[in-house]
């Protein structure tokens, strides 16, 4: 991976959702049914057509797994589930085949020490400092801000830039795989996906993110593309799923009716840099850790429902539980009660300087209530491999970074165009600049045909 060329600066920021916070994006959690127009029932009776009794056999499979074998040891086991990896085990751009593994069983893991914890704890210090000296900054909630709309701080461009993070990000990107070698996507070179940052202080309880799942809600079932991402689940074959399989998602619309939360780019997962000791009561973030089993749940629960005697097809309802238009994929006791909430396991105890990752699609909520006695603080840095979709954004992001605007995913308005001491371009490294969108990527001979195509696309899309 190498760099040549420079950006030219641009003032002329890109169209963002509308001005908000990250409230807008979660202020009504599920607690039952979405009303649905009657489209959305044709939508269900063409996903079931000529396989009901395929769907409904392997939902009672599905059913048999969970309650013999994978909540008994969501229940055992708990957070013993989630994989952890010193950073320094990371080998040439990989993981382990071992952390692979696991990884692959939970979708979501540990790195620890990706930065010192002085580097965290300082990156915390400039992050005050930089609040303190910018009172107008928005947040949520907005009388005891936990969350802020803060983007483009000296110390999230140095943190995202900083060349352990991208080193991760790049193992991580590295367990997916494309089923078509043409494919273009380069899993080898991470791009920057720029998100708000978390100061939630003790006692907290407004921050309460109930069990959901990023990518969107519908999207899953209604976009043509999104869906095959899911085709083995929808055919009754679950077991046959492949999580990791890059290759349908790359032309998958995960954001039809831009969402107040919604997220236009393809991140493979996403993440967070703790800058704070934070353990379970302490606020922290809390998943369920098998990919395979959450996903085929969550994907065949529409085409179901209960009868007094069991289960049977559902072909007449326009129900998707918890899933709406312009809205997140939710999670509620009564429509996804094999999963929420006794699947959900709190992450292990964590020092400033790891970082938490999970799958796209990985089912996860907060803790209600922070009940520890110091911040519970992170970056939020997602995982983004370079393909079409991603350079398209980032090009937009590279724009509004160099306005001082928000993200194009974010909420709009001036953002942090005014504020002092907003972070520059001279904040990123070398890499970060790459990962930003602002230096050409160098052409050169890649392991196959795909990835190249996606370098070539990327520099044409970003301008180079």
């Amino acid at each position: 991976m190498g760099h040549k060329g420079s950006i030219q600066t641009s003032t002329v920021p890109s169209t963002n959702r509308a001005e908000g916070s990250f409230g807008n994006a979660f202020a009504s959690l599920s607690t039952g049914a979405k009303e649905l127009p009657p489209r959305f029932q044709v939508l269900k009776s063409e996903l079931i057509k000529n396989n009901e009794e395929s769907i409904l056999a392997s939902w009672h499979r599905l059913l048999e797994v969970m309650t013999s074998s994978t909540i008994p040891q969501i229940k055992e086991m708990g957070r013993e589930l989630i994989p952890a990896i010193d950073f320094a085990a990371i080998k040439d751009g990989r993981f382990p085949e071992s952390t692979k593994a696991e990884l692959k069983r939970s979708g979501a893991i540990i790195v620890r020490g990706v930065v010192t914890e002085k580097q965290a704890l300082d990156w915390k210090a400039d992050i005050r400092n930089y609040i303190q000296a910018n009172p107008q900054t928005k947040g949520f909630p907005k009388d005891n801000i936990q969350i802020y709309e803060l983007y483009w701080a000296k110390a999230e461009l140095e943190a995202r830039s900083h060349p352990n993070m991208l080193a991760v990000q790049r193992a991580l990107n590295e367990v997916w795989h494309t089923s078509k070698e043409d494919d273009p996507v380069d899993l080898g070179t991470p791009l920057t996906y720029c998100d708000r940052l978390r100061i939630r202080t003790p006692g907290d309880r407004s921050f309460n993110l109930g069990p959901h799942l990023d990518g969107g809600s519908l999207e899953r079932w209604e976009d043509l593309e999104y869906r095959k991402c899911y085709s083995k689940i929808l055919a009754g074959k679950w077991e046959e799923y492949d999580a990791f399989d890059v290759s349908p998602r790359l032309k998958a619309t995960v954001d039809m009716y831009n969402g107040p939360g919604g997220c236009s780019a393809f991140r493979t997962y996403q993440g967070w840099l703790s800058l704070s000791n934070c353990g379970p009561t302490n606020g922290t973030l809390r998943v369920i850790p098998n990919i395979t089993i959450s996903t085929a749940y969550i994907i065949l629960r529409p085409l179901v429902r209960r009868t007094a005697t069991g289960w049977e097809i559902d072909k007449t309802s326009s129900n998707f539980h918890g899933a709406a238009m312009g809205a997140g994929q939710e999670l509620d006791i009564d429509a996804h009660s094999h999963l929420a909430p006794d699947g959900f396991v709190s992450m292990p105890y964590v020092r400033p300087g790891d970082a938490v990752f999970w799958h796209c699609d990985t089912a996860h909520m907060v803790e209600s209530e922070h009940q520890g006695t110091e911040d519970a603080s992170v970056f939020y840095i997602p995982s983004v491999p370079l393909c079409d979709v991603n350079a398209r954004y980032l090009k937009k992001q590279r724009d509004n970074f160099l306005s001082g605007v928000p993200p194009p995913d974010f909420p709009g308005g001036i953002g942090e165009s005014q504020h002092i001491g907003r972070g520059t371009m001279d904040n990123l490294s070398v890499e970060g600049k790459l990962a930003m969108g602002c230096m050409k990527f160098e052409v050169e001979e890649r392991e196959s045909k795909g990835r190249n195509t996606a370098v070539q696309n990327a520099n044409t899309i970003l301008g180079f």
